[in-house]
């Protein structure tokens, strides 16, 4: 009896859907079979950050606004050529949204937050100027306390650490995106009541595209009690993360003045 070789089995391409042997499709190029994605998976695309710009970015936003849950369940199954690569994705559009942020010192009316909260004022001040040089920064902090919540509470559901780092990676891009979208109205109206508005709006799609994302991602969007489970979450997490950052500027501003100090 003849032993079948490996190399040609035939197998199902997980992007194009033809089929193909070997380790790579024939059709599109894609590899026919990939491992789980763990954390250090995650990271290992993280020095190829702006490379591979073009068709597949656009793709990735169009499927991520359209939905979101299937394009990175298609991910995980193997459909990974077509789409830009998430940490890619994040660094990329957060990327730019700190630029913009720093260089047009985008905010509303209430910039003395510190200020007004401490009765040092000389030290909220100071909070209040790191607030607005550091707070974009923020979010490539957020993303990973983002993910870390994400795998704990939702661990029935199978996915691996390195997976909510994925999902929420082209998540995190995707509504970063929407405020580079929004940015001209930002510049226009920067520091004004307007801003305070457009602010708010913007913070209130954030939390509705988390749950609409979230809830493909994890439901099928075929549970109502899916659905107001991640909505309770989502709108929980969103606060969270305001109060932790509340908090954690003024330690990452101690550590600054320390490290200032040391060298």
């Amino acid at each position: 009896m003849q032993i079948p070789d490996p190399f040609y089995s035939e197998k199902k391409c997980p992007a194009c859907g033809k089929i193909s042997q070997g380790d790579f499709c024939m059709h599109c190029g894609e590899k026919l079979q990939h491992d789980r994605i763990s954390f250090k998976h995650f990271i290992r695309d993280i020095p190829f950050v702006f490379f591979n710009f073009g068709p597949k970015f656009f793709r990735t936003v169009f499927a991520l606004a359209k939905s979101p849950g299937n394009m990175v369940k298609k991910y995980f199954s193997g459909d990974r050529v077509r789409y830009f690569k998430p940490i890619n994705y994040f660094m990329f559009i957060g990327g730019f949204v700190v630029l913009l942020h720093l260089t047009f010192h985008i905010g509303g009316t209430n910039d003395k937050f510190y200020e007004d909260l401490l009765d040092n004022k000389d030290l909220g001040k100071k909070l209040d100027q790191f607030d607005e040089q550091f707070l974009a920064g923020l979010l490539f902090i957020q993303f990973p306390i983002i993910a870390f919540f994400t795998w704990l509470f939702f661990r029935k559901r199978k996915h691996l650490f390195g997976e909510h780092l994925v999902a929420n990676a082209f998540f995190i891009g995707e509504v970063s995106l929407y405020w580079i979208i929004l940015f001209p109205a930002f510049l226009i109206f920067n520091h004004t009541k307007t801003a305070d508005t457009l602010f708010t709006v913007y913070s209130l799609f954030v939390v509705a595209y988390y749950v609409y994302a979230f809830y493909d991602w994890l439901y099928n969007k075929k549970s109502w009690k899916g659905f107001f489970l991640i909505f309770i979450f989502v709108v929980v997490l969103y606060l969270l993360i305001t109060v932790l950052t509340i908090f954690l500027l003024p330690v990452l501003y101690v550590i600054k003045e320390g490290l200032s100090n040391l060298f």
